[in-house]
């Protein structure tokens, strides 16, 4: 997209909308982001500014529109991305039913398999005491680093290609049934079904791009007992469609435990354990997300083809600082869909390695924040990396102003 015309149609909507505005604002973004583990160190740097605003559609409707321009320097170059953020039009149905349309955020609960914004509809409908939510998504105006959308090898092509802006071409679905209160108890279920169809066409230049469709059937159970303890579990089943190739299955499930201690630091303490299916052979395949979810800290690999458990802690220390601190440790399902440069290609061991992480946030006032963060994985700690494996560390400090 040519980024003056972009800014141009961003500005006059800004500006239509502001007339009846009840609420806009700007926020301004700094990222810098260093990490290593092999020489020289690799810095990249993200600045953007976000101007947003909120107004209401007569007594039944809202608008929503935040966009901006960000600046990015990766690899020794700078590069200006202007992108359309959240833009929604919501509407309430004197029923009760409220439709959503524009780019959409959307999470799905086990926060495996799809999050982020997504261009469509959305219908959120109240059944008694649970609701029925449902969207119809498209993909291919997002932007790629943003979506995070990497399925098929024409996928990753096309996103380490500089050239290209886009995310891949897909339209998914979502269908979510929300169940807060189980027969009367505190226990609450989430059901649900998603699925993607690839609407790319296969690159005969790349070697194995293919069409690639899924489909997915989703739980997860949540369950708080006493008054400080909270328990989850959570799973979801695939099918892959790849052309080509017979239909394939895949898996993926999370757990986890978390402790509110009591006493006058507002703290959490927390166990959470994912895995997912590996290659195994032709009909149990490696687990396939719609878009990438990072998992860990400083690793932040995929979920397909791994396991981890990972133990966090975060407290609010004072009304304006909180820490948090994470170690996690990886394994592998499979021998060979995770992909490192520095592992051992004869070894077979499912053991990654650890890493420990620790942040600190500090926000003096509501509208400024400064989040530092680091930490370093441990290649030693595993067996599947080669012997010289270097450490691999990644360190951050973020600050938002917001107006």
């Amino acid at each position: 997209m040519n980024g003056k015309r972009f800014l141009c149609i961003a500005a006059v909507l800004f500006c239509a909308g502001a007339v009846f505005a009840q609420d806009y604002g700007l926020v301004l973004r700094s990222l810098p982001l260093f990490t290593g583990g092999d020489d020289p160190v690799n810095m990249e740097y993200t600045a953007s500014a976000v101007p947003w605003f909120a107004a209401p559609l007569g007594e039944q409707g809202d608008l929503y529109l935040s966009g901006g321009i960000s600046a990015e320097y990766a690899g020794g170059e700078w590069k200006p991305v202007p992108e359309l953020y959240r833009f929604e039009i919501e509407y309430r149905f004197a029923s009760g039913p409220r439709l959503k349309a524009g780019r959409l955020a959307y999470r799905e609960p086990l926060n495996l398999l799809m999050n982020g914004l997504f261009d469509g509809l959305g219908l959120s409908i109240g059944l008694g005491e649970t609701r029925l939510s449902a969207g119809a998504f498209y993909t291919g105006l997002l932007y790629k680093k943003a979506a995070h959308i990497v399925l098929s090898p024409g996928d990753y092509s096309a996103y380490y290609d500089r050239g290209v802006y886009f995310a891949s071409r897909r339209l998914a679905f979502a269908l979510d049934w929300e169940i807060p209160a189980v027969a009367g108890t505190e226990a609450a279920l989430n059901l649900g079904i998603a699925g993607q169809f690839d609407l790319n066409e296969p690159d005969d230049q790349i070697p194995g791009d293919r069409k690639i469709h899924s489909q997915y059937a989703l739980a997860e159970y949540t369950l708080p007992f006493s008054d400080y303890y909270n328990a989850r579990l959570g799973a979801i089943a695939g099918i892959l469609e790849e052309d080509g190739r017979a239909p394939g299955f895949c898996f993926a499930v999370s757990g986890g435990l978390a402790w509110l201690p009591p006493g006058g630091v507002n703290d959490r303490l927390s166990l959470d354990i994912s895995l997912s299916s590996g290659s195994w052979n032709d009909t149990m395949r490696a687990f396939l997300p719609l878009n990438t979810i990072a998992q860990g800290k400083v690793l932040r690999p995929a979920i397909s083809g791994l396991a981890l458990a990972e133990l966090g802690y975060v407290a609010r220390l004072h009304t304006v600082l909180s820490v948090e601190a994470w170690a996690a440790y990886f394994f592998r399902t499979d021998s060979h869909t995770y992909n490192d440069p520095d592992l051992d290609r004869f070894s077979r061991s499912p053991l990654l390695g650890g890493e420990v992480y620790g942040g600190l946030v500090w926000a003096p006032v509501s509208d400024i924040s400064f989040t530092l963060g680091g930490g370093a994985f441990f290649p030693q700690l595993g067996k599947a990396f080669g012997p010289g494996a270097p450490v691999k560390w990644r360190v951050s400090l973020e600050t938002i102003f917001s107006f």
